[in-house]
């Protein structure tokens, strides 16, 4: 799934909740799940349970994006658009695994 089809379903599902709870609540669940995400880290939580908090992470990113209006795409092309200079020798195959 690309980052712009996610952003668009979090909309679809979660848009008129995310809308009434309003932006600083909005962003309070956010820090909630990134404070859910260090315990687990600290913790040494499972491989399982990482993704869970990092996927709670973007789901709410794209939400607060979602009710403040914000392409995550445009957003992220704007303020990282110099490093797409640095993947012409980036091998995306690479393998991420610890």
């Amino acid at each position: 799934m690309e980052i712009n089809e996610f952003q668009k379903l979090m909309r679809q599902l979660y848009f008129k909740n995310d809308y009434e709870r309003g932006v600083l609540k909005t962003a309070l669940w956010l820090i909630e799940e990134i404070g859910e995400l260090a315990r687990a880290i600290v913790k040494d939580g499972s491989h399982e349970e990482l993704e869970e908090e990092l996927a709670d992470i973007f789901a709410w990113t794209a939400s607060l994006a979602n009710i403040l209006n914000i392409d995550l795409v445009t957003a992220i092309n704007k303020k990282y658009h110099s490093c797409l200079n640095l993947l012409t020798n980036f091998d995306v195959s690479e393998d991420w695994s610890v």
